[in-house]
């Protein structure tokens, strides 16, 4: 085969992205119509978004995009839940949050972001009262407190990013106060935004906006001084880390146009203990597991299915006997066909060839795939 010169191999993409997208575990633009009550993840994780109150998607200010999230100060908030957000901020991990907040009044503490579970846990990311941000790692008091006085009618870009031993806050891309170097205490798995809700009362909450919230998981993004996003947030990867296509009629190289997208191999998959009160470890465009009974499951899509042509691919771990296995692929019943919706899952074990018994096993695994 002959080779091409490399004079003659070129470079072509048309879609600019995040090279580290597939690490982002949150990111809601926050884009929609005046008074909407409900937003979208943008990540790959497509965690459900739940308001409370009378939180509502507001044209009336916004960093980007024509709208942004508006709070009350008094009654509203919004909860995201991931299995994802636990490694978030535990000891000796790696992330960076960030967003854009508009204060409409700074009278007392607000609080963008928190996941705070108690004095021993949880990250709280505030404004206090002397109106300058402050960072909760430890689960015990302010971490950080930063020297710049914020002030009503004007947007901030916050954030708060780092690893073990060296976890610094930024305001419009200038670190605030001293390098935390302590350890983190882990928190909730539910992640709080525009107010801080604890033990059935209502603390910290923000009067006025916050958009293009980003969570990204296993990367610090800012160890020192930059200038803030000056557009929203990539939803995508773009043309980054894609493949590179030659083939021998090619008069160069095209990158990005091949269909794979890196970040999404699987429609769908999920990581979860079967036993007792079923717990979803980690998962990818599943909205909930049902227990049917012993050994049986049913796995609901957060988007369903084209079609019930796909392929569900399974595994399992645990201490049952021999022959041990998971069918997949029923329906409504037993031996029923794939649903778009959902589908059904049975773990059991054998001895010697003789008939199934069904058994919930510590740890199952499923894969869709599909067109």
């Amino acid at each position: 085969m002959k080779l091409p010169k490399l004079t003659n191999l070129s470079v072509t993409g048309t879609t600019v992205g995040d090279v580290h997208f597939p690490k982002v575990s949150l990111l809601l633009p926050f884009d929609g119509s005046n008074g909407a009550t409900s937003t979208t993840d943008s990540s790959n994780n497509n965690s459900t978004v739940t308001f409370v109150g009378t939180s509502q998607i507001s044209t009336a200010q916004s960093k980007f995009g024509g709208s942004s999230m508006l709070f009350d100060g008094n009654s509203d908030y919004l909860t995201v839940t991931n299995s994802s957000f636990s490694s978030l901020n535990t000891s000796g991990s790696t992330f960076t949050i960030e967003f854009w907040v508009y204060f409409s009044s700074i009278t007392g503490d607000q609080s963008p972001v928190n996941n705070y579970s108690g004095s021993s846990g949880g990250l709280l990311i505030n404004k206090n009262s002397s109106h300058v941000i402050t960072v909760n790692l430890s689960g015990d008091g302010a971490d950080i407190t930063g020297t710049t006085t914020v002030s009503a009618g004007q947007w901030y870009h916050i954030a708060l990013s780092g690893s073990s031993g060296s976890y610094k806050l930024f305001l419009n891309g200038t670190q605030e106060g001293s390098t935390y170097t302590g350890s983190l205490g882990g928190g909730s798995s539910t992640y709080q935004i525009g107010a801080f809700y604890w033990s059935s009362t209502f603390y910290y909450g923000v009067n006025g906006y916050l958009d293009d919230i980003r969570f990204t998981a296993g990367l610090a993004r800012y160890t020192s001084g930059f200038t803030p996003p000056t557009t929203a947030h990539s939803t995508s990867a773009g043309d980054i880390n894609k493949q590179i296509v030659v083939n021998s009629d090619a008069d160069g190289v095209a990158v990005g146009t091949g269909g794979i997208s890196q970040a999404r191999v699987a429609k769908a998959w999920i990581n979860f203990n079967g036993t007792g009160t079923i717990a979803i470890r980690s998962s990818y465009n599943i909205s909930s597991i049902t227990d049917n009974g012993t050994g049986d499951y049913t796995v609901t899509f957060s988007t369903a299915m084209s079609d019930a042509n796909y392929s569900v691919s399974t595994s399992m771990a645990g201490t049952a006997g021999a022959y041990a296995n998971v069918d997949a692929g029923f329906g409504s019943g037993a031996n029923a066909a794939l649903a778009a919706g959902s589908m059904r899952l049975r773990s059991k074990y054998a001895f010697d060839g003789d008939a199934y018994f069904y058994y919930d096993y510590s740890t199952l695994h499923a894969q869709v795939f599909g067109n």
